[in-house]
């Protein structure tokens, strides 16, 4: 029989290995269930990687799914109390930022409480990966070819299926890498969307290059003058999977003036404290370009982003 120094250092040996045991089940516990986010490396969105308590799913809410390309999309359709009418209500599609969520977009934001007092449908759309193909980056959405214009145009048919959608007020607004794609967006689709919000991300340089949109949209570009994600003076960004190289936020403005046809220069004024707002006017069918300039502003959705999107004209028209 051992002796008792001996039998004292084999249970301190085995209580050592039970707790390291103990310490790794809860470490796998902890993250299976998603109270603790594990650590991304090289990730260049921060606000996009912000934890969001999540609020449950409200009532009005219906998560639909199609099928692009051999893959399954699904987005978050919130519907407002004023869809039991039965008249069309404008539709806004929203894209999240690079590695956050329909989910998660839809619990940190006001669009939900602005449709339901407002009128309108709001679209959570979920990324692949939870990234999109904006044309110019590398992604992962990029890398495994999704085709988020497509993706864009089957959410639009899938929501028509369930709801009575106003086509001629159809706008599309994303953050940061859904920003990005946004800019495609009314590249790409000028004949299905009304509008445009990009927020923190101002046109690619090769987007811009061969943008040519098929009729005149409307442009609300808004980006905070302290975003050291995608810098409101352009250039190249280490985004996820590599980033790309953007113009200015004037730039970009002037960009889709050109291309609307605006005929006037800039008109900058003080909003608010801490807002600029430059103005294109004269533009092809009454459209508006516009740049929001958030002054000391950072990388993130604007509180107010809801209130923003329904204060355009087209909204209420």
């Amino acid at each position: 029989m051992a002796s008792d120094p001996m039998r004292k250092r084999r249970a301190v040996a085995g209580g050592a290995v039970l707790v390291v045991v103990l310490a790794v089940v809860a470490l796998m516990v902890v993250r299976s269930t998603g109270s603790i986010a594990p650590i991304a490396g090289s990730i260049s969105h921060p606000a996009s990687m912000t934890p969001i308590a999540t609020r449950p799913a409200a009532a009005d809410d219906r998560t639909l799914s199609t099928r692009v390309d051999g893959h399954v999309r699904t987005l978050i359709l919130h519907t407002p109390p004023q869809a039991a009418r039965g008249t069309a209500l404008p539709l806004v599609l929203v894209y999240h930022g690079a590695l956050a969520t329909a989910s998660g977009t839809e619990s940190s934001t006001d669009f939900d409480r602005i449709a339901n007092a407002h009128g309108f449908l709001v679209a959570f759309l979920q990324g692949y990966q939870d990234t999109w193909n904006e044309g110019a980056g590398h992604t992962p959405a990029e890398r495994a070819g999704i085709n988020d214009v497509a993706f864009t145009k089957a959410a639009l048919a899938v929501i028509e299926r369930t709801s009575n959608v106003d086509r001629s007020r159809v706008v599309a607004t994303g953050f940061s890498n859904g920003a990005l794609l946004t800019d495609l967006l009314g590249c790409r689709l000028a004949g299905v969307l009304r509008a445009i919000v990009p927020v923190s991300g101002p046109l690619p340089v090769t987007v811009s290059a061969s943008c040519a949109p098929a009729a005149p949209i409307s442009v609300l570009e808004v980006h905070g003058t302290n975003d050291t994600a995608i810098p409101y003076d352009g250039g190249h960004f280490v985004g996820v999977g590599g980033g790309t190289t953007v113009l200015s936020a004037p730039a970009a403005v002037a960009r889709w003036a050109s291309l609307d046809g605006c005929r006037s220069v800039p008109n900058s004024t003080a909003a608010q404290p801490g807002v600029r707002i430059t103005t294109y006017s004269g533009c092809r069918d009454d459209v508006s370009v516009s740049l929001r300039t958030l002054v000391g502003g950072g990388h993130s959705w604007p509180a107010d982003i809801g209130t923003l999107v329904d204060d355009l004209p087209m909204m209420h028209s």
